[in-house]
């Protein structure tokens, strides 16, 4: 006897709302039944692509109880007002990264929907792409012998970040205060949570920057990291939509070899290579592992955990870790030098 699907509704269908539908919908165990937005044309190009019922207002949507899943995918300075009210009603969450925007709104989020008996996570979706996989082994491996400097970046210079969402440059929101626009914002959550994961603990201390050069004086498009560890591990996270050169994805540095990440074009990498020595002879190692640069492991592993456990693939203890870096990282650049975490 098949197990009945679980019913999802997609809560802002622009263009990650239309992302999450697709992924939604492709996922096994998992029905795509709903989704809302304001945009009489994205309510009728809802409901041409996936044949489901769509709602003019966020709160129909909320208000609907065949719907047991909601995703969050508004402009990040809505996601707190929608996943209270969300939660209010007894819905089950996935939440747009990031999923507030502070420490504190993340933990009353999860304090309410503990109170209530439901469940929340961010789609902090990058921590199943292929190339922080293929770190994460490389380090796990030992190829690199004691990794004790890692460089995270998406550094790249492209009119595509600015103009994402819906309305494109005519409404660029990733570049407004008001819509919780900003480089922070869209990237720091994927950031923080692999090098989080990648070092298994907190940092001690970090100093940040940000600033608005080139894309918006608004908010940043251009921030930098450095995180320094207990164990004596140091990292740089960095996101800028302003380097017209691309930088290199990822850099790892230990006590027996190096290895890099990168790609042709911005977003897309693909290519490791590995430095280090075998019984004292130079050895170089090459990866290829070309994919989407989205992957499509998020809803997968959800459905998966909701098959098999109460776990969540991502906890809450792992995104107040992150949310609480973002507050420091935020506070560092608002003030300069060095702060504890």
């Amino acid at each position: 006897m098949m197990e009945e699907a679980i019913r999802f509704g997609v809560l802002g269908v622009g263009r990650i709302g239309l992302f999450h539908c697709d992924r939604v919908r492709a996922t096994r165990g998992f029905a795509l039944v709903a989704a809302s937005s304001r945009s009489e044309e994205l309510r009728a190009e809802a409901g041409r692509r996936f044949g489901i019922v769509t709602y003019a207002s966020h709160e129909e949507l909320i208000a609907d109880r065949s719907v047991q899943w909601l995703v969050i995918a508004t402009t990040s300075d809505q996601h707190y007002r929608w996943a209270m009210d969300a939660i209010e009603c007894g819905k089950n969450l996935v939440i747009e990264k990031p999923i507030a925007a502070s420490y504190d709104e993340a933990r009353q989020i999860y304090d309410k929907a503990d109170a209530k008996g439901v469940k929340v996570l961010p789609h902090q979706s990058r921590r199943w792409d292929r190339d922080f996989l293929l770190v994460q082994r490389i380090i796990h491996d030992g190829l690199v012998g004691e990794a004790y400097r890692i460089e995270s970046r998406r550094a790249s210079y492209s009119t595509g970040w600015a103009g994402w969402g819906a309305q494109g440059m005519a409404n660029p929101w990733r570049l407004k205060k008001e819509y919780g626009g900003g480089m922070i914002n869209d990237w720091a959550p994927h950031l923080v949570d692999q090098v989080l994961l990648l070092a298994g603990s907190m940092p001690v201390s970090l100093n940040a920057w940000q600033g608005g050069k080139i894309w918006t004086t608004e908010v940043d498009d251009h921030f930098w990291a450095e995180l320094v560890f207990g164990n004596g591990l140091s990292c740089r996270i960095e996101a800028s939509n302003n380097h017209r050169i691309p930088q290199p994805r990822w850099s790892v540095v230990g006590t027996k070899g190096t290895f890099q990440v990168r790609g042709e074009q911005s977003d897309s990498w693909s290519e490791g290579e590995l430095r280090s020595e075998f019984h004292g002879v130079p050895e170089t190692r090459r990866f290829d592992f070309a994919g989407d640069e989205l992957t499509d492991a998020f809803y997968p592993a959800l459905a998966e955990s909701l098959r098999t456990s109460d776990a969540l693939p991502i906890t809450r203890e792992q995104v107040l870790s992150v949310m609480k870096v973002i507050d420091r990282i935020r506070q560092s650049a608002a003030q300069g030098g060095s702060i504890t975490v």
